[in-house]
């Protein structure tokens, strides 16, 4: 099976994002950050079942979030788009899927896995684990929080995170499947979020990210 690779392409969000999201240091992977063209599969399956070290769980719990994502943003752009309110089964669905790649593809990236999985499409959970309902969080909710503290504060800076993942599942249906954007843009996407929500107050994360991701797309190759 061939295996995905982070290529370095240069990608430009025309308009809304308005700049290059050219490729430059990426940030630190922590246990709060993945890059998913460097998180591999057998550190998923460690870090969702296997290891007991917190950062190993922490980081693999973020790759779920971004896995949902990812694959909204796919099936978005794919027009097959189906949200689930048995949130568990749907997301334990997904996950099986994933696991089932990886298990085969070990030295593979969870972008990798993500593709994979994408290409099967199955009803997305319609809330996150931390309740993140991107059909109803709208982008005053989004506006007012990131300026808020607390559990308020941490949920739009998920919600950046899930846009970010979006963006991403929008280019590879879009675009290529290979073509990945790196950690060290997303600052570039939630600028976008910033500025466009500020302009659109009623609109949903939902419907206000695909916006943005449709302004994405890769510049020619010097």
């Amino acid at each position: 099976m061939t295996v995905l690779i982070h290529k370095p392409h240069i990608i430009f969000a025309a308009a809304l994002v308005g700049g290059l999201l050219a490729s430059g240091p990426a940030d630190a992977i922590s246990d709060r950050r993945i890059e998913d063209a460097r998180y591999a599969c057998t550190s998923f399956i460690d870090g969702d079942g296997k290891s007991k070290r917190k950062k190993d769980m922490d980081r693999a719990e973020l790759a779920r979030f971004w896995l949902i994502g990812f694959l909204t943003g796919a099936y978005e752009a794919d027009a097959v788009l189906e949200f689930s309110e048995d949130e568990s089964v749907a997301e334990s669905e997904i996950i099986s899927q994933v696991k089932a790649y990886c298990q085969e593809n070990l030295d593979n990236s969870i972008h990798a896995a993500a593709v994979w999985t994408g290409a099967s499409p199955e009803p997305l959970p319609a809330s996150t684990a931390i309740g993140l309902d991107p059909r109803q969080y709208s982008c005053a909710a989004y506006s007012e929080e990131r300026n808020s503290r607390g559990d308020a504060k941490t949920r739009a800076k998920a919600a950046e995170f899930w846009a970010f993942a979006f963006v991403q599942g929008t280019v590879s249906v879009r675009h290529h499947p290979r073509l990945v954007i790196s950690v060290a843009n997303k600052r570039k996407i939630v600028r976008a979020l910033k500025q466009s929500c500020a302009r659109n107050p009623t609109r949903t994360l939902l419907d206000q990210t695909a916006e943005i991701a449709t302004r994405v797309r890769p510049l020619p190759e010097r």
